[in-house]
């Protein structure tokens, strides 16, 4: 079973192995190896196609999930009925972790935003490592106030109703996570297709090709074997307040 957590991801991803994403997961980085390899065996890899609701909000916070490759969306409901997207998350980031130590429901919904494998760990299994390991305690706290401060950044940049701001907004806040600082550039450490880069922003393939036609033209990003590579952040950034 391979256990690289990034692969293409406009076919099936590879499935990874379960101590392959547990490692990557920097939020439970202190987990001793022993700790790792008992919550290893109570977990296990799940598949989500592209747009499957992996949980629903309101549902029981039975596990946590640790994203292994792919993208999932945490969205909330408005009152008029449309979904709004909270937080995007992609391999070796977690979920559903704070309710699961608090007991209480999911308050956002869990959805695939490409073909996602996902690690599902028991809650139970994972708190009774939390309540003997202080040290993961504390480290999750610590996680907690920039974690939050990305999410409210991603409602401010996804608000705008203008396709070539929300899709700006998608490459800024992958980069924050995934970028890999170049001479030249940042460029986004996981492959991305356009319908990927389309799901995420909420709009369809044609128009998220456009956009970023107009992007590479512009001088803003370059793309090479779906691997994007931002050259121009300023630029990108301003185009989120056109």
């Amino acid at each position: 079973m391979p256990s690289k957590i990034t692969s293409h991801m406009s076919a099936i991803p590879d499935q990874p192995s379960v101590i392959s994403v547990l490692g990557a997961c920097s939020m439970l980085n202190p987990l001793t190896e022993t700790e790792m390899q008992l919550l290893g065996e109570q977990s296990f890899m799940a598949y989500a196609e592209r747009g499957e609701m992996i949980w629903l909000a309101g549902s029981p916070s039975h596990i946590v999930a640790v994203v292994g490759s792919g993208f999932v969306k945490m969205t909330r409901s408005t009152p008029q009925g449309s979904e709004v997207a909270i937080e995007l998350l992609g391999p070796g980031q977690c979920l559903g972790l704070v309710v699961a130590i608090e007991g209480r429901e999911y308050p956002l919904s869990a959805i695939a935003v490409t073909h996602s494998w996902y690690l599902k760990i028991p809650a139970r299994a994972l708190m009774e490592i939390y309540n003997s390991n202080p040290n993961l305690r504390d480290h999750i706290v610590r996680s907690l106030g920039p974690r939050l401060r990305k999410a409210h950044d991603m409602m401010a940049r996804m608000s705008t109703g203008k396709v070539e701001q929300r899709i700006a907004a998608v490459l800024l806040i992958l980069a924050d996570s995934y970028g890999e600082a170049l001479t030249d550039g940042t460029r986004i450490a996981v492959p991305l297709t356009r319908q990927d880069l389309a799901e995420m922003a909420g709009t369809t393939v044609e128009t998220s090709i456009r956009v970023m036609s107009r992007f590479q033209k512009d001088g803003v990003v370059s793309t090479d074997k779906q691997v994007i590579t931002i050259r121009d952040t300023a630029a990108l950034s301003e185009s989120l307040l056109a």
